[in-house]
């Protein structure tokens, strides 16, 4: 991780620049009756969308503790059935189950427009190949990590249940996790106990120290080789842990690995490398433990996903949500043939 000057401070200053953008995941459902259990902040509506006006209001916001609160945490389901439900059958649906940051949730940066998450697609999608109604429930929320998964989202027991009932469940985690790290090592290098509110409150005071004092250079370059993976990979491990606990015995996992959400920022290619390369040792953790665990990695990393986001340069556009429902699905059905 040592690398010359000119890249490491580069690579620093780029990845505090994700502070002004999270990562979630949205859902839809259809089952055979309809039920309510509560509505998430930033819930879908009834076609399976974020809208803007919820996506603004959670603005994918990180907090030190790790997720994003809201005020209500149970997620919103909707129900539906018509070929079968009209006849008085009663029909198993197949139930979706997703969890993780604002990827996962669909999470829109313009509030005119609606974004439908991922894990909504797929549903429609898988359930459809199957002839089957689907159920779908998204526990995504803005701002989590690793840590808030299981300190906030795992213990719920609606998301217990959920994921009891899931015959496939999605997962995308690990872009906040990058991001903490990334304000730990700020305050490591000024030796500073304070909290930044923001990254791009972070990324000013150590542009203005370096500018005051250019040898703090020397300790960007100690604070990145000494980079933080095991607490990433502890947190990943338990959260796989509780899950695999937790759901049926033939129902599947799919992960998705992290994309370079600096990619579209045109940094140096120095900078941006050094990025990548932070990025594929934490994605290296995630693909470690997948034949333990008997997940899928659904591969963003390698994808075209830079591509279609929105105007923040970070988070899925309405096309790259879709790219991540086909990459995902192709996982799923691998994983069922097997």
């Amino acid at each position: 991780m040592r690398k010359n000057i000119l890249k490491i401070l580069p690579v620093l200053l780029a990845v505090l620049l994700l502070g002004t953008g999270t990562v979630l995941w949205v859902s839809r459902g259809f089952t055979v009756s309809e039920s309510e259990s509560g509505t998430a902040q930033g819930e879908e509506d009834k076609t399976g969308k974020q809208t803007g006006a919820e996506a603004e209001s959670e603005g994918g916001i990180e907090t030190s503790g790790g997720a994003a609160e809201s005020e209500n945490e149970n997620a919103d389901v909707q129900s539906e059935d018509i070929s079968q439900a009209e006849q008085g059958e009663s029909v198993r649906a197949f139930h979706v189950t997703v969890l993780g940051d604002s990827i996962a949730k669909g999470y829109s940066g313009d509030k005119a427009v609606d974004i439908e998450s991922y894990g909504s697609i797929a549903a429609d999608k898988l359930s459809g190949e199957l002839g089957m109604p689907y159920s779908f429930q998204n526990f995504a929320k803005n701002g989590l990590d690793s840590a808030g998964m299981n300190e906030k989202i795992l213990p719920r027991e609606d998301v217990q249940e959920s994921i009891a009932s899931a015959d496939v469940i999605f997962i995308t985690l690990g872009s906040n996790d990058l991001l903490n790290e990334c304000k730990r090592v700020v305050q490591e290098i000024l030796n500073t106990d304070t909290k930044f509110k923001s990254a791009d409150e972070a990324l000013e005071v150590l542009e203005d120290a370096v500018k005051r004092n250019p040898f703090l250079i020397l300790k960007i370059i100690d604070a990145l080789g000494n980079w933080d993976y095991l607490s990433f990979e502890e947190q990943w491990l338990s959260m796989m842990d509780t899950v695999c606990s937790l759901k049926q015995e033939d129902a599947e996992i799919v992960v998705t690995n992290i994309y370079n959400p600096v990619a579209n920022l045109k940094l140096p290619s120095t900078m941006n490398q050094v990025v990548e390369d932070i990025i594929k040792n934490m994605n290296g953790i995630i693909d470690d433990h997948a034949a333990e665990y008997g997940y899928a990695a659904a591969d963003l990393f390698d994808s075209d996903i830079s591509g279609h986001v929105q105007k923040d340069g970070l988070h899925p556009d309405q096309e790259g949500q879709r790219l991540i429902a086909d990459i995902v699905c192709e996982e799923y059905k691998t994983l069922s043939q097997e």
